[in-house]
């Protein structure tokens, strides 16, 4: 069960908004995240609309991951299925949480279990589609919700669509209680365990929720440019042709993009018989060619991206720029000691962030339904290592953290 913080924020002069209510649907009722209970899904959007932001998420959940955890023998073992019916091992479970904890700063996981509280199969939910039900009189929240709509819904919800499970206790008196609650062991579900990155408010902030402004202008300016380019603001040919017949009009215009090749298409062709000179084009120069300016400035943005770009890696526990810039200086030395530093200074940046994903393994793993797992003992997460101390050269890391 979850303890709701009662210090609550609300971010009123954008589309997104933190703030957090309970809502009653006269079932379980909810929680809702955001203002319109869309605070996952907004936070989302805004991540992968941003170039840098994106970049930033995928390097921070390889960096969760590390290398796999130091036991290797438990990495490959299976603990449950994706929606596509495909195996997902241990070492799968672990990118799929860390890419939750990147992007939201949390993870769900649904754990089925025997009435010998084994559990069976584990799978990470993903965190948009996850609330928790409304606090009860002790101010907690017993149960999680599993809609993949909720933004649709909004504040309304709806009581007869969300998949209510209870929130993962694997005490053997509240196990009996759960099941109990359910109606009995055929009608229980399963549980869902969730961790939490943030513990400043009931539900975790995202990693990116103090830059969503720099990386949704990061988006908007992508957009202004993609615009730009295909409204044709960009430099154009003007083509002045006089022709005798509309047949030799397009024959002419025809040869003239030819020859431009694929800028053909901004090339602008008028029939005239006006001469620069004299105000006539003779048929003796039956042909005149000027040239539109772009009114795009290339430079108009430039020290913006960075800004923005300096500004959202910061957000994600301060990510070295060189981890996701390619930076030919860099990684053309020949030890690239700017990369093997960054590396090791990150991975101190997310060394908490790999400790209590291990706590949150073992928690689960300690009672699963595989002797290996639940004899290991070990669930710490080796770091990436990019240094290879045997050639005394850096090398690009390879296995888990590769994928």
């Amino acid at each position: 069960m979850r303890l709701a913080n009662v210090e609550l924020d609300r971010r009123l002069d954008v589309k997104l908004d933190k703030s957090m209510k309970s809502v009653d649907d006269n079932v379980n009722g909810f929680m809702a995240f955001g203002e319109k209970n869309d605070y996952p899904q907004i936070i989302e959007k805004i991540i992968n609309g941003s170039v840098t932001a994106k970049a930033a998420a995928g390097v921070m959940a390889k960096f969760l991951v590390g290398s796999g955890f130091e036991n290797e023998a438990i990495n490959s073992i299976v603990v449950g299925r994706d929606p596509r019916n495909k195996a997902v091992t241990v070492l799968g479970l672990l990118r799929q949480a860390a890419l939750s904890v990147a992007y939201h700063n949390g993870f769900y996981i649904h754990t089925n279990a025997n009435l010998d509280r084994v559990i069976g199969n584990a799978r990470v939910l993903p965190f948009k589609n996850c609330r928790f039900s409304k606090m009860d009189d002790w101010g907690y929240s017993a149960k999680i919700g599993v809609y993949d709509n909720w933004s649709k819904e909004g504040l309304a919800g709806n009581k007869s669509k969300p998949v209510w499970y209870p929130v993962f206790n694997a005490n053997e008196k509240a196990f009996a209680s759960l099941i109990a609650d359910a109606g009995g062991p055929e009608k229980f579900k399963g549980m869902i365990y969730f961790q939490s990155f943030d513990e400043q408010y009931f539900y975790p902030l995202s990693p990116f929720d103090p830059c969503y402004l720099d990386a949704d202008t990061e988006q908007q300016i992508a957009i202004f440019k993609n615009n730009s380019i295909r409204n044709g603001f960009t430099k154009k040919l003007l083509a002045r042709i006089a022709a005798e017949s509309d047949e030799e009009f397009d024959k002419i215009a025809d040869a003239i993009k030819k020859m431009l090749g694929a800028d053909g298409d901004n090339a602008v062709m008028l029939e005239a018989d006006v001469d620069p000179a004299t105000g006539k084009i003779s048929k003796d120069n039956d042909l005149a060619l000027d040239y539109i300016d772009s009114s795009i400035n290339d430079k108009l943005f430039e020290n913006w991206e960075k800004n923005l770009a300096n500004n959202i890696r910061k957000s994600v526990l301060a990510i070295p720029a060189v981890l996701i810039d390619y930076e030919e200086s860099k990684l053309g030395s020949t030890s690239g000691e700017a990369i093997i530093q960054a590396t090791n200074f990150y991975n101190a940046m997310t060394q908490d962030y790999r400790a209590l994903i291990s706590q949150s393994f073992r928690e689960i793993f300690s009672r699963f339904d595989n002797p290996v797992l639940q004899a290991n003992q070990n669930w710490n997460i080796k770091p990436i290592n990019l240094y290879d101390t045997t050639t005394n050269t850096a090398t690009i890391a390879t296995g888990a953290a590769g994928n």
